[in-house]
């Protein structure tokens, strides 16, 4: 495990990243005062361009009307010399009148259409003349889009001498009212500017208080845990900042507590490491999904980093011929039931050596608080040297008990044939109880062989179980048909409580009719009148045997040493009291559990049995 150490660390590509965003990234002054801008620039050009269409129309009309009411003044002022052909006079008034800015042209035509003077040039005037087509036309009107005449009749008498045309032309007016506008909007214009700047100071003014807090979070992602915003904006900006600097701080506090931990942590995983790295055992763990997550060391000849590598398939690889599947049933059963497998023995070939290797294998489950399975932790012990001691142990054993049985049984023809003669002795009456006591104890000493000899195999673990599937309810009725004429014959009742749906799990139907026979057969011995009962039942997962009786019960202190080898409650009780030590392997041997309870002494006891269902 790495120590935190914010304060040092190299650029990562987060921080790149978040660098190339930030290169990119729009102050957010600008993005208010920037559509301020253009919203009000836009505003500003549709006023003045709306505005000077309506007062160019407004001066095109209004000129239109003074021309035309100058144009009839003015043919006022030519009747008399055009009347008295003053050619002089007429041409003086038309020069005075030509001289205004925004006339084009002047001229003075006969009733036939004829120009008799103009204040152009000769081409000017045809050309404005040939415009107004209509000689009858007076008024005013729109020949060219940016020329405009205007005609007056020149009335003498009620005669007409002739017409007044006044050509003027709207591109000079125009461009003066164009040239007002572009002012005005170019005034306008600096004046959204400055309120725009204005915006963004006032903007910038109120941001600033944002722009240090982003600064300050910048320098604590940095790594400057001491770094705090100094906001006095008093407003709610510096709550917020108050509040950021709270946080930061009990951040800082977290981070610390963590540190702490992170080091004490560290510390601790490198003892574990020690002690794991150190130990003779095998130790790993496997995912519910079936992934082998740590082991620390090879086994099996095969190295730690192979094993890794492979996983279960090669962990499985390594057991000996039908030795997998036992494995493989345990940690099934450990994710179905959450409970532990103990003393799984089970046989392994050396890769290198070709030679067998018996392990004993611990399975842990490791559930978090809400009941989940998170780990299934193993333990693994080479037992291959005490394998051999307990083979020589059971090879002593067995020869030993050969050896006594013989003998024994022997003794027990011999008994049973002295027995016979004595029949017809006179002395009979002395002599045959002492060979009855002879023939009772050479029976006992030949159980108490038998026993030890099957407790000894039990314990080794050589015991030949053969699990298959099997209904544990088939198991009770044939214990019960079998133990029910010694019931009888000890004045007892054996009454049975099946549950009513099959009992389905995995095991050695002949071990587990052991281990009910010598429950049914301790409860006949110490209950000298009453019943015995057997029930079973299925209590979630489980699978619940139990087998009551109304003897003399259990005092509380021996509740745990009965399964103790060789302990007697009754030291004259036949047996050697190693039965339910048997019966306790053969259950662990399956998985499950049993133990006694009684309400204390004369007040009867029961005995249960759990097995995981299948």
């Amino acid at each position: 495990m790495k120590t935190i150490t914010p304060k040092h660390h190299k650029p990562s590509e987060n921080q790149e990243e978040l660098s190339s965003r930030q290169f990119w990234r729009v102050p957010l002054r600008y993005k208010v005062s920037l559509p301020v801008l253009v919203l009000v620039l836009g505003i500003v050009f549709f006023v003045l361009f709306t505005t000077f269409h309506v007062f160019h129309d407004m001066m095109v009309k209004y000129k239109e009307d003074r021309l035309q009411t100058i144009a009839q003044v003015f043919s006022e002022a030519l009747k008399i010399p055009l009347a008295t052909k003053d050619q002089r006079s007429l041409k003086a008034y038309i020069q005075l009148f030509a001289e205004q800015t925004d006339v084009n042209e002047v001229r003075v035509e006969d009733p036939d259409g004829k120009t008799l003077i103009s204040s152009s040039s000769r081409s000017r005037g045809e050309m404005a003349s040939g415009l107004l087509d209509k000689q009858d036309f007076f008024g005013s009107e729109k020949t060219d889009p940016n020329i405009y005449s205007a005609t007056a009749p020149i009335m003498s008498g009620g005669n007409t001498l002739g017409r007044l045309v006044i050509v003027f032309s709207k591109t000079e007016s125009a461009r003066e009212l164009r040239k007002i506008f572009v002012e005005k909007f170019f005034t306008a214009f600096l004046l959204v500017i400055l309120a725009t700047l204005v915006i963004t100071w006032i903007t910038w003014l109120v941001m600033r208080p944002l722009t240090l807090l982003q600064k300050t979070a910048r320098n604590i992602l940095a790594g400057d845990l001491e770094a705090r915003a100094d906001i006095h904006s008093q407003d709610e900006i510096q709550e917020v900042g108050e509040a950021f600097n709270k946080v930061v701080s009990r951040l800082v506090q977290s981070f610390e507590h963590l540190r702490a931990r992170s080091q004490a942590l560290e510390e601790s995983e490198e003892k574990y490491r020690s002690i794991v790295s150190d130990v003779s055992d095998i130790i790993f763990s496997i995912t519910p999904e079936g992934e082998l997550m740590i082991l620390n060391r090879g086994f099996s000849g095969y190295a730690r980093e192979e094993i890794l590598a492979e996983g279960l398939p090669l962990f499985f690889q390594m057991h000996a011929p039908g030795e997998a599947q036992k494995f493989q049933e345990a940690l099934e059963t450990i994710v179905r039931t959450k409970k532990s497998v103990e003393h799984l023995n089970t046989q392994h070939f050396h890769r290198l050596h070709h030679s067998e290797i018996y392990y004993q294998t611990n399975l842990t489950p490791v559930v978090d608080y809400e009941g989940n399975l998170r780990l299934i932790q193993g333990v693994m012990r080479d037992i291959t040297d005490l394998r051999r001691v307990e083979k020589m142990k059971e090879t002593l054993v067995r020869d030993v008990a050969h050896e006594l049985k013989t003998p024994t049984a022997k003794f027990i023809m011999m008994t049973q044939l002295l027995a016979r003669q004595i029949a017809n002795n006179p002395e009979k009456e002395r002599l045959l109880p002492m060979v009855t006591m002879l023939s009772d104890n050479a029976d006992r000493l030949m159980r108490t062989i038998e026993s030890i000899m099957d407790l000894s195999k039990v314990e080794s673990g050589m015991s030949d179980i053969k699990k298959q599937e099997l209904d544990l309810n088939n198991v009770l009725r044939l214990v019960a048909d079998d133990m029910l004429p010694l019931v009888e014959q000890n004045h007892l009742k054996l009454e049975t409580r099946f549950f009513p749906s099959p009992l389905k799990m995995r095991g050695d139907p002949d071990m587990l009719y052991r281990v009910f026979v010598n429950l049914v057969t301790n409860a006949i011995k110490f209950t000298a009148d009453g019943k015995i009962t057997i029930t079973s039942s299925i209590r979630g997962d489980d699978i619940f045997v139990e087998v009551t009786d109304t003897g003399i019960g259990i005092e509380p202190e021996n509740l745990q040493r009965i399964f103790e080898a060789f302990f007697q409650k009754t030291p004259s009780t036949l047996g050697i009291g190693v039965g339910l030590t048997i019966s306790k392997e053969i259950v662990a041997l399956h998985e499950g559990e049993i133990w006694g309870e009684s309400e204390g002494a004369g007040r009867g006891s029961v005995f249960k049995v759990v097995f995981p269902s299948y």
